[in-house]
């Protein structure tokens, strides 16, 4: 069903101790994380700043509870997303420590977008009425380009896709004309939660394809949906392999993806134009993947088998070559989310205990050797230190237009964001503005195709 989440094969064994390239974390007893809540979405803001979805582990339990850690995962903070009553939330996406965006849905249709500002304490929805009306309205997932561009993915409503975006921080939000839009193959054809990747300006989407919508068995060939311009503009690719519904989509740049549903795999060379099955070896792990910036590596978690037995099935894995070969990192240990924001730092949802703690693991180690280093050389930031919040940051030759330059305080609160526009990337030059930043140490972030830079400045 176009509602129906990934069944995550739940819980309940015994997992024995990850190897240590995963490290727990949250492992003193903390009154702010419940028991029994297991991570359905997990983001990776910075090195500090991590949110994730959570929802309790009791069937039939809603999605409307979030934790967040600000200090590299050591503390979490448990609360509630206070948006229309009844319904559960479909994806999250940070900005920072502070400002956050969550796509819910109602379970009889209807959704709505609401936003943080103070770090989880309050919400606002910030799409209208007529935005996902119920009953056909759906909101699927919400992402951010940036602080100003958004996109939105809902399912057909009026006959064609419901797709909104914003360039103003989501105060206002506008539909994306059905000229600017695939067809949906049919009636039953709608979007599928969760099931999004995004890298620089292209975001792919996948959709759920059912016969008969109530029959999540009764799968037809499924599609994904492509933008390279924020969502401003989609196409579709041919019917994929997978029938039923697209689970998950990860790329390691705009040509080499994956995608998967179950334990099915497909993958495309060509941006998603077309899609082929993929035949593998190895553990490959069903309920969550993501490409590791700036390399060529996927990396997946959960279960390895479509029937959980013991808990040897769940672990994680990765692959370097296209997920031909699945490489284990560990085995026996439930995870249920994963995401990486660089070849060393990465986090994976799982848990809580019966006390509450636990419940996320931390990458140590670094993932596989980087690639495009040569267009990341050359990264230099003067005057470092500034004594009055003004830097002016060299580029390296060979970046492209929406490379992204983001600065992170010393807790992880990001405090500046800008897409790299074409004169910038042609005087291979950039100006940052921290002027209204007090003294201390910064960490200035340069996000592009071929990996991830990191240097740290100062102010005086």
């Amino acid at each position: 069903m176009k509602k129906a989440l990934l069944s995550l094969g739940l819980l309940g064994l015994a997992a024995a101790h990850a190897n240590a390239q995963w490290v727990l974390q949250n492992t003193a007893a903390n009154p702010q994380t419940p028991p029994s809540y297991f991570s359905r979405q997990i983001q990776t803001v910075s090195a500090t700043v991590v949110w994730q979805l959570l929802q309790e582990a009791t069937q039939g339990s809603s999605i409307n509870t979030f934790s967040k850690t600000t200090d590299g995962g050591a503390t979490w903070t448990f609360n509630s997303i206070n948006g229309t009553a009844n319904y559960s939330a479909a994806g999250i996406h940070a900005l920072d420590a502070n400002t956050a965006f969550v796509a819910q849905y109602g379970a009889q249709g209807g959704g709505e977008i609401v936003k943080t500002s103070n770090g989880g304490n309050t919400w606002t929805k910030v799409t209208t009425s007529t935005q996902f009306p119920r009953t056909a309205g759906f909101a699927n997932w919400v992402y951010f380009f940036d602080a100003s561009n958004g996109v939105t993915l809902g399912d057909p409503v009026g006959g064609y896709f419901e797709v909104y975006t914003t360039s103003n921080g989501g105060t206002t939000w506008t539909r994306v004309p059905q000229s600017n839009l695939p067809a949906p193959l049919d009636a039953n054809e709608y979007g599928l939660v969760g099931s999004y990747f995004a890298l620089g300006n292209t975001i792919w989407a996948g959709t759920t394809h059912l016969q008969d919508p109530n029959d999540p068995n009764s799968g037809l060939p499924s599609r994904i949906l492509k933008s390279t311009d924020r969502g401003l503009t989609w196409m579709a690719s041919p019917t994929t392999p997978l029938n039923g519904g697209i689970s998950r989509i990860a790329f390691v740049d705009q040509n080499n993806g994956l995608a998967f549903q179950g334990s099915d795999l497909i993958y495309t060379t060509n941006g998603g134009a077309t899609w082929q099955t993929r035949s593998y070896t190895g553990n490959f792990n069903h309920f969550d993947i993501d490409a590791v910036p700036g390399t060529s590596t996927y990396v997946s978690v959960g279960s390895s088998v479509p029937t959980v037995s013991t808990a040897a099935d769940y672990g994680s894995s990765y692959s370097t070559n296209g997920g031909q070969t699945w490489i284990d990192i560990d085995r026996g240990r439930y995870s249920s989310s994963v995401d990486f924001i660089s070849r060393t730092v990465g986090y994976s949802g799982a848990q809580t205990d019966n006390l509450g703690a636990g419940g996320v693991y931390k990458y140590t180690g670094t993932i596989t050797a980087s690639k495009g280093a040569q267009a990341l050389k050359g990264l230099s930031v003067y005057p470092n230190p500034s004594a009055t919040g003004a830097f002016e940051v060299e580029l390296a030759s060979g970046l492209k237009a929406g490379a992204q330059v983001r600065v992170f305080d010393a807790v992880g609160r990001q405090v500046y964001n800008q897409s790299l526009n074409p004169t910038a990337v042609a005087t291979q030059r950039t100006t940052l503005d921290l002027s209204k930043e007090k003294a201390g140490l910064y960490t200035l972030e340069l996000r592009t195709e071929a990996g991830v830079a990191q240097q740290q400045i100062v102010i005086q």
